[in-house]
């Protein structure tokens, strides 16, 4: 039975599920409530906790890396962030699947709130559109019926909390099996060939490849998968899980990127493709049901490689900070030997030094003041550092401080893959050192406080998500170079 117009307003727990139509005043109604919602909460927790003031301009905007720079000066409220986004972003997307149907248009379109910019104009369109009224245009069923209109209730009478559905269309019930593997090869199928398009025809890393696509692929999965039976949650569970092994199996033999960043992915991927695998699988079992999903579906498939046009907009660059502190036993001016040239590093390097991930080596210097040049040598290849800032420190009681900008840099990492020499763009130009400097504070009893710190930016997105991964690599890198200037200074200080 349909709802009652606007009750679906005083029920928050019908707001997260895809099953019965939502006006366009509910629609409307129930958007602009919880935008002022969020925006005041968001507003306030920011102000109170960094004093930026919370811009509508920087609430409306869709890139998630136009927030980076905030929330990066407090890593833990970019995580309660994102973690109080979540709902809000799974209440947009089952309301707008089901304004959609409720507008006469495929549930599909309401997935499009997943695509930055775009899902501006679905909201916009999905509050004009009226409730469709018209009949069916579909072919008969197997029993000669027409097929029913959108939430009409669904023949045979169903148990909605049961998972035993069948689609009354489909000609026979498939087997899992029948069905598992043609669903597994959609999902396939858009994630390396958008993988492609983005990263090689593009050259972009962004909020579509990460966010969208496996999305998408997920819900294109768990909708091909449940067409003609609802089969249980478990089974979709590993159908998407498979899906994204098999898809980094097909992106690792097409040369499309290597191990070590498909594996950094991995947690961004999968729950955000099971989570459109429950979806998908929602909008062709629940009372959505009445028209062919499928038509959506394939249409959605086509529709989102070009979405990947629109990543261009999001050119957002943040510079993030990294400092790491060492106190050494020793003087400032016999740690400042060591900060402006350290003989090799002979300690065993971390697992993840090993896995491929550049490590330091050593550092040398030509000339001295400012304008020298140092050279900070990597398994990878030497960074090239002219010197901007040179304050030696003289005696015990004095600071000291070296700053320098990054010419050029070698790769940040060694990928594995099958094929010899696989340079994906992301190598040249997704992580990037703009500037470094090393700070010594004299302390007591002729000890040093030595801070290393590095600046960078991420052409990789979401960046919040990767700077999960970039920072404590920063940090591993300033450890290593920061305990062997400690272990060389102390072992030489009597």
């Amino acid at each position: 039975m349909s709802e009652q117009p606007n009750a679906i307003l005083l029920h928050p727990c019908r707001w997260f599920v895809v099953d019965g139509p939502v006006t366009r005043s509910e629609y409307f109604t129930l958007g602009i409530a919880l935008s002022l919602v969020k925006y005041a909460i968001e507003f306030s927790v920011i102000l109170f906790l960094t004093g930026h003031l919370f811009s509508p301009w920087e609430f409306l905007n869709p890139w998630l890396n136009s927030k980076a720079g905030f929330l990066d000066a407090s890593p833990e409220l970019a995580i309660v962030w994102l973690l109080f986004t979540i709902p809000f972003v799974m209440i947009a997307v089952s309301m707008s699947i089901r304004r959609a149907a409720d507008a006469g248009r495929s549930p599909w379109c309401g997935l499009f709130m997943m695509v930055p910019l775009l899902n501006y104009f679905v909201m916009t369109v999905l509050s004009i559109l009226p409730t469709w009224t018209g009949t069916s245009d579909l072919p008969e069923d197997r029993d000669g019926h027409v097929a029913q209109a959108a939430f009409a209730p669904p023949a045979p009478v169903r148990d909605d909390e049961s998972e035993e559905w069948e689609n009354p269309y489909a000609p026979r019930r498939p087997s899992a099996t029948a069905a598992f593997y043609p669903a597994l090869g959609i999902g396939v199928l858009i994630q390396v060939v958008v993988g492609l398009l983005s990263v090689w025809v593009l050259r972009e890393y962004g909020l579509i490849l990460f966010f969208t696509t496996p999305f998408f692929a997920g819900a294109a999965s768990g909708g091909f998968f449940n067409l003609q039976y609802k089969y249980s949650a478990g089974l979709l569970f590993l159908l998407i899980a498979v899906m994204n092994l098999v898809s980094y199996a097909a992106m690792l033999c097409v040369g499309l990127d290597g191990a070590i960043c498909l594996f950094m992915a991995f947690p961004l991927l999968w729950p955000v493709s099971f989570f459109g695998g429950l979806l998908g699988r929602s909008i062709v079992t629940s009372r959505l049901r009445g028209r062919d999903e499928r038509r959506g579906l394939y249409a959605s498939m086509m529709l989102l490689p070009l979405a990947l046009l629109l990543e261009p907009l999001d050119h957002h660059r943040q510079l993030h900070r990294v400092d790491t502190t060492v106190i050494v036993n020793a003087p400032t001016p016999e740690v400042w030997k060591q900060v402006v040239a350290f003989p090799e590093i002979t300690a065993e390097p971390a697992w993840f030094f090993r896995a491929g991930i550049a490590a330091p080596i050593r550092a040398r210097i030509e000339c001295t003041g400012v304008g020298a040049c140092r050279y900070c040598e990597f398994t990878t290849g030497a960074f090239v550092e002219p010197i901007t800032q040179w304050d030696e420190p003289v005696t015990a009681k004095q600071s000291g401080k070296l700053g320098f900008d990054v010419q050029s840099q070698p790769l940040p990492m060694e990928e594995w893959t099958p094929f010899s020499g696989l340079h994906p763009p992301h190598l040249d130009d997704g992580f990037v050192s703009r500037r470094g400097q090393f700070v010594l504070e004299p302390l007591p009893d002729g000890r040093t406080r030595l801070t290393g710190t590095t600046w960078y930016d991420i052409d990789v997105r979401p960046r919040l998500y990767w700077k999960i991964w970039a920072d404590p690599t920063i940090h591993a890198i300033h450890r290593r170079v920061l305990d062997h200037i400690q272990t060389v200074c102390e072992s030489a200080t009597p």
